[in-house]
């Protein structure tokens, strides 16, 4: 693979599979055999299409997971990500529901043939609140990676 099909993928995996809104999008960009660890949830291996579906399922309808910056290298690509959450219940206070947790994060791709084989997801978990993860977003994207590095996930 290119380092720019690297890259398309790895966007199509998180804007498209980890953000698409059910559980089973982000397993058409991961090949049948994937490796999954997500080290603050989930520290264990999960191996292959059903272990990550169901480790997925109960937050699929609310998440959002962006890419921001991309690292590549011959195996494969790092990449940093805001994390949004959308607020469904009163468990963070009723007058949140509706916001997002949200939080930074990086993840660990590695390929085969055209797809994902691995991915290592490295976060400490939600690190703030905002009302509108678009805008967050946004605003985020419009800083330089040296601000980006300077606040926190809210």
């Amino acid at each position: 693979m290119t380092d720019a099909e690297k890259i398309e993928l790895a966007r199509q995996l998180f804007e498209d599979g980890w953000s698409g809104g059910t559980p089973e999008a982000p397993l058409a960009f991961m090949t049948d055999d994937a490796v999954m660890r997500d080290i603050l949830g989930h520290p264990e291996a999960m191996r292959g299409h059903q272990a990550i579906k169901n480790f997925f399922t109960p937050v699929a309808a609310v998440l959002k997971v962006m890419p921001e910056e991309y690292f590549l290298n011959e195996r494969g690509l790092s990449l940093t990500w805001m994390a949004y959450i959308e607020i469904t219940d009163d468990n963070h206070g009723a007058e949140n529901r509706g916001r997002y947790l949200c939080g930074e994060g990086m993840s660990r791709l590695e390929y085969r043939d055209g797809k994902v084989s691995l991915e290592i997801d490295y976060w400490k978990g939600p690190q703030g609140m905002c009302d509108d993860w678009k805008a967050h977003l946004d605003a985020r994207r419009a800083m330089s990676p040296e601000e980006r590095g300077a606040v926190t996930g809210a």
